[in-house]
């Protein structure tokens, strides 16, 4: 079948493919474009502005922006308002849902579910457990409580395995900083308090690895959140939890979720325990993923995905030219000072966009 995609391209899927659908986190992507979103097909603009009411309908009834507003209608008012806590995040979240939705309209063949961190919520609201509005509560939630508990600590990312960014940490003498995200083979995401995460990627940088401060200005991943965890839990417990209709692999506690799981205390060890993308997306291409398609702005999961598994295709309607097998991939080393690329981020939890 051949699909069309807002940028004007096309990928052709083979009639036996299944396409696992990757949720990433928040704050990695810019400002997302549902306009062009909206331009997919006749039935998108419809399926958009249906989930942008029903995520509004989970915020706070004062002090939250309209979404349809600054995503759909006026999208020139975005980044004033992503300058308030949890409009990024939501408006990420309301991004994943809408692009689920429009891809498997199109007939994109969706077989399994990923999501990274924050956007664990998303691939769970997809596969039909959370209902949208529920999700949104969930995250404004969430937002609220890693922005109070997680106060004094921040994340950075270095491109070294996790073996040498542990060795970073051991010769920088920080065992408060901790691997919190393995998001590629080479690609390693660290959680730390303020003065000794900056020693950490000093010490990296001193070994001749790449490594930079990222902009989450909390502790994430990080057994030091123990106790947040649980107040989210009692937060969010209530919400009802329905059966699976896709599977749902999580790289936090590295398989599939079943019904059997409490989902809920799922969702809230992304706070706690630390993220193992590549072992994860190994495992549902092993269960019978053919490709793997950005649910979101960017294409921070599917860059993941190619240097995990090269050979396999990747989709990211809302960023980038489609890629096929053996096409090089760009460096991922080559950005601006003080700017890292896309891939290179922790596509979890970014408070804001700038």
């Amino acid at each position: 079948m051949s699909i069309s995609f807002p940028l004007g391209w096309t990928q052709e899927f083979k009639p036996d493919d299944l396409c696992a659908f990757l949720f990433p986190g928040t704050g990695s992507a810019g400002a997302p474009d549902l306009q062009a979103l909206s331009r997919t097909g006749p039935a998108a603009p419809r399926i958009v502005a249906d989930v942008l009411d029903a995520v509004q309908e989970g915020l706070p009834r004062t002090g939250w922006p309209s979404l349809r507003t600054i995503l759909l209608e006026e999208p020139g008012e975005y980044r004033t308002a992503a300058r308030q806590q949890g409009v990024a995040q939501l408006s990420a979240y309301a991004t994943s849902v809408a692009v689920d939705r429009v891809l498997r309209a199109e007939g994109v063949p969706l077989g399994y579910a990923v999501g990274q961190s924050f956007g664990e919520i998303a691939a769970l609201v997809c596969a039909g457990v959370f209902s949208i509005s529920d999700g949104a509560r969930m995250a404004v939630s969430l937002v609220e409580v890693l922005a109070r508990r997680g106060a004094g600590g921040g994340m950075g990312l270095m491109e070294a395995t996790e073996d040498g960014t542990l060795a970073c940490i051991e010769t920088a003498g920080v065992p408060e900083v901790v691997v919190a995200c393995l998001n590629a083979p080479g690609v390693t995401v660290v959680s730390g308090p303020e003065g000794p995460l900056e020693t950490a990627l000093a010490a990296a940088q001193a070994a001749g690895i790449r490594a930079v401060r990222l902009a989450v200005p909390y502790l994430s991943h990080h057994p030091a959140m123990a106790g947040a965890d649980d107040e989210w839990y009692e937060m969010i417990r209530s919400f009802p939890q329905r059966p699976l209709e896709v599977a749902v692999y999580s790289p936090v506690r590295g398989r599939a979720y079943r019904d059997d799981d409490d989902l809920h205390r799922a969702l809230t060890d992304c706070i706690v325990k630390p993220v193992r993308l590549p072992q994860i997306l190994r495992a549902v291409h092993e269960a019978g993923a053919t490709a793997f398609a950005e649910a979101g702005a960017g294409n921070a999961l599917c860059q993941c995905a190619r240097l995990t598994l090269p050979e396999v295709p990747t989709l990211a309607p809302l960023r980038e030219r489609p890629r096929v097998p053996g096409q090089r991939e760009a460096p991922v080393s080559k950005s601006a000072p003080g700017v890292h690329p896309v891939p290179l981020t922790d596509a979890l939890d970014s408070p804001r966009l700038e």
